[in-house]
């Protein structure tokens, strides 16, 4: 059923149509002023032009009547002047040029969209959801907002002097109106017609009407509405500015439940929004109330936008498989068809031929659409990281003052657990993303092996005694010294079941077990010794049910208790198992209910052949404190900061500075180099992503010029979170990479390495 195929109606059937969404325009109009109006008598929201606009996509310009009456109802008595029979006439005439300003906006709006998608749905196609939010949410208010400004001035309503503030505050509000509302009435549409379509091929009398209820997927909705209408009260009705942690959630509606839920969350979050805004409540609450009002209908639009985007694309994927599937079908069939019958030789040839090429076509579908997704999560999580740099940032700034309270000091570490939550939530969508792309690869290293089984084992320690539970390890005497290996993807599954097992363990223990067998690498063309290492992981914790083990390594599968549900994506134990695999093996577990848990996997680590990190190379224990105040004198830096953000610039100032650093700071890669003229620079922390000079084009400038008397030392640091992020920043000459948020001791480490890459240099 698509929801573009206008449907003629009966002369009375057009005529109720046109009285009910007259009554409906005016109805909601009365109720948006009554409910949300603000002191200055404006509404942040206009829902009428959202059920007009969806009204009109549905039936087509006949029902555009009904919108001109409802316009005018819903406008007459708030520009109505009854002083006289000039000024009646005259009102009367403002209001009718509004509603005709309205009904011409969203005719004009609905007549484009058609002649631009047809008869398709404008949520299937990425393309089409652009040119949705342009023609009906864009354009349409433009013409509905320029005719009302115009007539109320005609009129002396207003002064021609306030007519463009006036008219953007009508535009956005009209903006925000359609964006919400005809998105979620289109998809009731179409998912009415589709259950009366199905009816209608059962036959109403089959037994098997609608499909058994699946409580596990019951109950993961009522979970994340919970969590959404939580944060939507605390960041709207309160003071914490958690509203775009609601992005994750939407994205985890659209990816599990399609667009249903996804859209009817933009609807009930919106509301929340506008009701705790226009109430001077909530992140958003600001006392020049036209900032709270641009802040509000901005977070409106990215939101709607993002989770329309999205769901065009899993939508996209969706058609690109089910034409692979069906190509492969045709194939298997027209396959079958050869091995019975062997006529027409040259022809079933020619066929096959064509059936290959619609299958390559296909699979280029498929293709795009995942490099789309893959594009679509890189931005989103860019865009995401940048405000949590700023959270989590001076988070780590107000931990460390010595003025603060123990309540607060709580609050802050609260603040910092959700947003590092939120920050490994963003982590492992885009390792799936990485994952079912083929973009991730091993990179292995020599790894000093004692250090970092005791750097897993501290942090482990900390989680642990946050819940009082008696961690133990036991790593045998045999362990080699140095293995070859990736240490950022090993440390990544067992800290995922070493935290597993802490989150799922109320009392008790958890233990980790490293031990390893010799083996002799005979394929190899260096002569190395490797080593089958063996790590177990065991817990004391609830255990998972055995119906429940075989699906705890898919994507968004979670076996514990729903209490724990909230506090983790199912995503971890997903993404640890297809590492694991990459590495040549696998992780099994053997569960008792209330009993506990044990993981297990085996991983083939080689070791260079008489070959061990001397001891001046090995790493040295971090026993500094984070923010070192005195850091700068044991290490005399210049440092040269290339931000454009204004509030990263404010983060990172004042982390170097509680370090000792007084820094300068450059905006984008021009003024770098232009800096550079001027000063001799140890250091440059350089942003990527920056107007007229980004930060690769400028570390290439810098790298190439010949006149640098003193080249310094630059360290990325960038929302870019991909592996081809780092790869692009080293091969432009940069040192060192460094993904946003920053973290102290990071930022620490990297300078001290700038030390040494100074020294060689």
């Amino acid at each position: 059923m698509f929801i573009l195929s206008q449907r003629r109606l009966k002369p009375v059937q057009h005529i109720g149509a046109i009285v009910i969404i007259a009554l409906v325009y005016y109805g909601t109009a009365e109720l948006s002023r009554y409910v949300a109006s603000t002191p200055q008598s404006v509404t942040p929201v206009w829902p009428p032009d959202g059920f007009a606009s969806a009204a009109v996509l549905i039936f087509g310009v006949q029902i555009l009547p009904g919108v001109l009456i409802g316009s005018f109802l819903a406008n007459i008595w708030a520009f109505f002047n009854a002083d006289s029979w000039y000024m009646a006439i005259a009102s009367v005439l403002q209001v009718l040029g509004i509603a005709i300003g309205t009904t011409i906006g969203a005719g004009v709006g609905n007549y484009l969209l058609r002649q631009t998608i047809k008869k398709r749905n404008p949520f299937k196609r990425l393309n089409d959801v652009y040119k949705f939010l342009f023609f009906t949410g864009t354009l349409a208010p433009m013409i509905n907002a320029t005719a009302g400004v115009i007539c109320l001035s005609l009129g002396g309503k207003i002064s021609w002097s306030m007519s463009g503030p006036i008219w953007l505050t009508w535009w956005v509000s009209n903006v925000a109106g359609i964006c919400i509302f005809a998105p979620a009435i289109l998809c009731w549409h179409e998912f009415y017609f589709k259950t009366i379509t199905n009816k209608a091929n059962l036959g109403v009398d089959h037994k098997n009407l609608s499909p058994p209820i699946n409580l596990w997927r019951f109950a993961e909705a009522i979970v994340l509405i919970i969590i959404s209408l939580w944060i939507s009260f605390i960041s709207f009705y309160q003071y914490y500015a958690f509203e775009y942690i609601l992005i994750p959630c939407l994205v985890w509606a659209v990816i599990r439940f399609e667009k249903l839920l996804a859209i009817n969350l933009i609807v009930v979050i919106s509301m929340i929004a506008v009701l705790g805004t226009v109430r001077g409540l909530g992140a958003f609450s600001n006392p020049n109330f036209n900032y709270s009002l641009i802040s509000l209908q901005s977070f409106i639009v990215v939101i709607v936008a993002t989770t329309l985007s999205l769901i065009a694309i899993l939508a996209e994927k969706q058609q690109a498989i089910a034409h692979l599937q069906y190509s492969e079908k045709k194939l298997t069939d027209k396959s079958i068809q050869l091995e019975t019958s062997q006529s027409s030789l040259h022809e079933t040839a020619l066929m096959l031929e064509s059936q290959n090429m619609a299958l390559i076509g296909a699979n280029k579908v498929a293709e795009a659409a995942n490099r789309i997704k893959t594009e679509f999560l890189s931005n989103m999580s860019h865009e995401l990281r940048t405000p949590l740099n700023a959270i989590l940032g001076f988070t780590q700034l107000l931990q460390d003052s010595n003025n603060l309270e123990n309540q607060d000091k709580s609050d802050l570490q609260a603040i910092e657990q959700a947003g590092n939550h939120l920050l490994n939530l963003i982590d492992d969508i885009l390792d799936i993303a990485k994952i079912e792309a083929g973009k991730m690869e091993i990179e292995l290293n020599d790894v000093f092996f004692p250090r970092f089984l005791q750097d897993l084992a501290e942090i482990t320690q900390v989680l642990a005694s946050k819940k009082n539970i008696n961690f133990v390890y036991h790593f045998s005497d045999d362990l080699p010294e140095v293995v070859h290996a990736d240490a950022q993807r090993l440390r990544q599954i067992l800290l995922n079941l070493l935290s597993n097992a802490i989150k799922f363990t109320e009392k008790g223990h958890v233990i980790l077990r490293v031990s390893c067998d010799k083996l002799l690498d005979l394929n190899s063309d260096v002569s190395r010794d490797l080593m089958s290492i063996n790590f177990e992981v065991e817990d004391s914790g609830l255990g998972i049910d055995i119906n429940r083990q075989e699906f705890i390594f898919l994507p968004f599968e979670q076996a514990g208790e729903t209490r724990f549900k909230a506090q983790g994506s199912g995503l971890g134990l997903a993404i640890s198992q297809k590492i694991a695999t990459m590495m040549g093996s696998k992780i099994t577990v053997v569960s008792q209910q209330d009993v506990g848990s044990i993981f297990r996997f085996t991983v083939d680590l080689g070791s260079p052949k008489n070959q061990f990190l001397s001891s001046s190379n090995k790493p040295e224990p971090n026993d500094k404190s984070a923010f070192d105040p005195d850091l700068s004198q044991k290490l005399p830096l210049k440092i040269l900061l290339a931000e454009d953000n204004p509030v990263n610039q404010k983060v990172a100032h004042k982390i170097l500075n509680r370090l000792g650093y007084e820094i300068d700071i450059a905006s984008n890669g021009l003024k770098v180099l232009a800096a550079l003229r001027e000063h001799n620079y140890d250091v440059i922390l350089m942003d990527v992503q920056m107007p007229e000079m980004d930060g690769l084009e400028a570390t290439k400038y810098i790298v190439n010029d010949k006149d640098l008397k003193h080249r310094p030392y630059i360290i990325a640091l960038t929302a870019n979170a991909m592996d081809s992020d780092r790869s692009m920043c080293l091969d432009a000459g940069m040192n060192d990479f460094m993904r946003k948020p920053i973290n102290v001791n990071l930022l620490v480490e990297a300078l001290w390495r700038s030390r040494r890459g100074n020294q060689s240099t």
